[in-house]
C-alpha cells in the first residue's frame, strides 16, 4: 500500500480578517476527491479554538501527546544536528514578540535568520554556562540544552508553542513550582538582554515588531526511541522545507527531501517530481506545504495551484502503482480546525457535497487532536 499526506499548513501572520486557505479557491480537484471519498477534520481542544502544528504533525505520524517518539525538544536539537547527551534535556527555544507582559506577535515580526542568529549567539554569551547552552536552529526556531535540575523534569512539563499563546499573559501558561520559577527567571533574563540589543533598538525605529522575548517548550530529555519504520512497519519519507520537520525525520530515522520555497508554478512541479520519486521508494511519504502570505489573492493562487499541480497529478499516478490512499490536510485557522479530504484503495467512503466549514464540521468523521486518524488511514480496510 502507498499513503501520502498533503499538509497544507497556514502559517500567513495571524489576522482575524484573513480568508482562510480553501475559501474562495477554486480547488475543482480536492472537491472531486471530496465527492467521491470521505471528508472529515481534526479538531484540537485549546481556547480559543487553535491548531497546534507540532500536535498536528505527530498525530498524522500516528503519535499522540503521552509517545515519547519524536517529542518536539528532539525535533528541534536533531534540526540543528545536536546530539543529546545523557543528562540533557533540550527545550524548543522561539523568539516572538511580548508586549504588557504578552505575546503579541509568535513570529517576531518575520525577523530575518542572521538577526535571529545573532540574537541567540548573544543569549549564550551571557547566559550560557557549563550546564547550559543556546544554539542556533533556523529563523526564529531555536534551542536550549540545559543540565540544569529545576529544567530537566521534561516528563512533568506540557509547555504549549506560542502559537497558542497569541494576547495571552505567558506567565499564567507557567508550570507551577520549581520548573515555573525557573523559566520566569530564565525567559526574563533573556528579555532583558534582548529588549537592549542593537538589532532590536533598529527594528523598533523601523515600526517592526522587535524578538524581545524567548519562549521555551516542547522539553525533551536524552534517550532512546524508536524510528517510524520500528513503530508501523513502513518506512517512510518527509518533504518538506520546515526546520522542525527536518529535525522530525532525523528523530524518527525517516527519510528527507528540501521541499519548495515558495507556491509559484515551477517550485510546485519540481516538487511534483519529487514527491513521485519518493513515492516509488517508500511506503509512505508526507508533503509539507506552508502558505506564509496574508495576501489574498496569493493565498488563492497558491491553493489553486497545489489543486492542480499536486492534487490532480497525484490522483492519476497513484492508481498506477497499485493500492494507494491519499489524504490532504489543510488549515482552517478561522474555526481552528484541520479539514481532511481522504481517498484510495478499500477507504470507506464519507463524501462531502462541498468543503465549506459548515459540511466538514457536520461529518461523523472528527479526529479529536488528531488522534486516530493514522490508524484510520492505514488500517480501514473495508
Amino acid at each position: 500500500m502507498k499513503y501520502v499526506i498533503l499538509r497544507c499548513e497556514d502559517q500567513a501572520p495571524y489576522s482575524e480578517r484573513a480568508a482562510t486557505l480553501l475559501a474562495g479557491a477554486k480547488t475543482p480537484h480536492l472537491q472531486q476527491l471530496a465527492q467521491a471519498g470521505a471528508v472529515g477534520a481534526l479538531r484540537f481542544r485549546s481556547d480559543p479554538p487553535a491548531i497546534e502544528r507540532m500536535r498536528c504533525h505527530r498525530a498524522l505520524f500516528g503519535l499522540g501527546p503521552l509517545d515519547l517518539d519524536g517529542l518536539p525538544g528532539r525535533c528541534y536539537a536533531a534540526g540543528a544536528n545536536l546530539q543529546l547527551e545523557e543528562g540533557e534535556t533540550a527545550w524548543c527555544c522561539e523568539l516572538v514578540t511580548q508586549r504588557d507582559g504578552r505575546i503579541v506577535d509568535d513570529a517576531a515580526g518575520g525577523i530575518t535568520p542572521k538577526e535571529s542568529d545573532i540574537l541567540i549567539q548573544a543569549l549564550d554569551e551571557a547566559l550560557g554556562s557549563d550546564t547550559r547552552r543556546w544554539d542556533t536552529g533556523q529563523g526564529r526556531h531555536h534551542v536550549l540544552i540545559t543540565r540544569d535540575a529545576a529544567l530537566g523534569s521534561a516528563g512533568e512539563t506540557t509547555l504549549e508553542p506560542p502559537e497558542l499563546l497569541l494576547g495571552q499573559p505567558w506567565k499564567r501558561r507557567l508550570p507551577k513550582g520549581e520548573t515555573g520559577k525557573a523559566l520566569a527567571a530564565l525567559i526574563e533574563q533573556a528579555a532583558t538582554i534582548l529588549d537592549s540589543h542593537p538589532i532590536n533598538r533598529v527594528r523598533v525605529d523601523l515600526g517592526e515588531n522587535p524578538a524581545n522575548m524567548v519562549w521555551l517548550w516542547g522539553p525533551a530529555a536524552a534517550g532512546a526511541q524508536r524510528s517510524f519504520s520500528e513503530r508501523t512497519g513502513l518506512s517512510g519519507a518527509v518533504v518538506s522545507s520546515s526546520f522542525l520537520l527536518q529535525g522530525f525525520a532525523r528523530a524518527c530515522s525517516l527519510g528527507w527531501k528540501e521541499g519548495p520555497s515558495s507556491m509559484e508554478e515551477a517550485a510546485l512541479r519540481r516538487l511534483m517530481k519529487t514527491v513521485a520519486h519518493a513515492v516509488e521508494g517508500h511506503d509512505f511519504v508526507y508533503v509539507h506545504l506552508s502558505i506564509e502570505s496574508s495576501d489574498p489573492v496569493q493565498r488563492l493562487c497558491a491553493m489553486e495551484r497545489i489543486d492542480q499541480l499536486l492534487f490532480k497529478p497525484l490522483t492519476d499516478t497513484l492508481p498506477s502503482l497499485g493500492r494507494w490512499r491519499l489524504l490532504a490536510a489543510v488549515d482552517d485557522r478561522a474555526s481552528g480546525l484541520v479539514p481532511v479530504v481522504a481517498i484510495g484503495t478499500g477507504l470507506p467512503q464519507q463524501a462531502a457535497p462541498s468543503l465549506t466549514a459548515e459540511q466538514i464540521a457536520a461529518s461523523p468523521l472528527q479526529f479529536a487532536n488528531g488522534e486516530g486518524i493514522f490508524s484510520w488511514l492505514t488500517q480501514s480496510d473495508k
